[in-house]
């Protein structure tokens, strides 16, 4: 972690609590870290704030949340010169249930292009 980056103690404790719900609830949990971004060429890329990835993040997590076996989700929203704004998930898969998590990987991404038309 950068030097320069300074953890928020309330993001922190929100995430952690959620941990703890999802390991309390689930006896064997797989994380599938993805990150949602806009090409750089789209008009998507120039949005001046994150409400409308925020927006297409909630009809992404709509559809996700209906496949079979994803048990939950996190995200956070950051903005860099490089990416714009751009999204970090994390979907809970129950283990005991998934062997393979690249299909899921696959259906995710094929969600998200449909959503953003790229």
């Amino acid at each position: 972690m950068p030097k320069s980056y300074t953890p928020n103690w309330f993001f922190t404790a929100l995430l952690d609590n959620h941990i703890n719900q999802m390991m309390a609830r689930y006896s064997c949990l797989r994380a599938l870290r993805m990150d949602f971004f806009y090409r750089k060429d789209t008009p998507d890329f120039l949005q001046p704030d994150h409400r409308w990835l925020e927006l297409q993040l909630r009809m992404l997590l709509e559809q996700v949340e209906q496949f079979e076996n994803m048990v939950g989700f996190f995200w956070v929203i950051e903005w860099t010169v490089d990416h714009g704004f751009h999204a970090h998930v994390v979907f809970w898969l129950d283990r005991q249930r998934v062997k393979k998590i690249y299909p899921f990987a696959e259906r995710i991404t094929e969600c998200w292009r449909s959503i953003t038309h790229n």
